[in-house]
């Protein structure tokens, strides 16, 4: 007489818990939007910019391009001033603002004050271009600067102050030459 055992392999395989299975998928889930976030914070130049860093904004002012330059590169047109924590916040007069609104991670609002040099003509007004654009100082409507100082009173001129980065230009018509 012969005694059958059952066969140890064929005996069924306890499945996991519906629970232990949502649970994992919760974890997996936490763990992609962790990722993704990560990727875009550490992606973006302008999650990652500190006040007191130079940057090239190009574009329009409806659809400007950001990115963080060396402040010695030519194309570093603005020194950001500030960077605030809410989307919401106002960066005060004078300032331009760039927003980035990230699908995921954080936003960011840069609060830019513009790289001027003394002896060169911008325009200020009318212009869609980000960055006050070069011009010559014959374009009507440039404006010219005469001095950049960290002083509130310009010798001539009428001043465009900034707090962060303490910075003053002195702005005046230019002349017929």
């Amino acid at each position: 007489m012969t005694i059958e055992t059952p066969d140890q392999s064929s005996a069924p395989t306890k499945k996991p818990s519906v629970a232990k299975r949502i649970l994992g998928f919760v974890v997996a889930l936490v763990v992609a939007g962790g990722v993704a976030y990560a990727v875009n914070y550490f992606s973006s130049d302008a999650a990652q910019t500190k006040a007191g860093d130079c940057a090239s904004v190009t574009g329009t002012t409806s659809a400007p391009e950001f990115s963080t330059v060396e402040c010695t590169a030519p194309e570093a047109n603005y020194t950001v001033g500030k960077v605030l924590s809410s989307t919401s916040e106002s960066c005060g007069e004078g300032y331009d603002e760039y927003t980035e609104t990230a699908r995921r991670g954080p936003d960011s609002k840069l609060c830019l004050a513009p790289r001027l040099v003394a002896g060169e003509c911008h325009q200020f007004s009318g212009s869609t271009t980000m960055g006050y654009p070069k011009v010559p100082c014959s374009t009507q409507g440039a404006l010219k600067v005469t001095e950049v100082t960290a002083e509130a009173d310009c010798a001539e001129g009428t001043p465009l102050a900034y707090p962060e980065p303490k910075v003053v230009y002195c702005l005046t018509q230019p002349t017929e030459a």
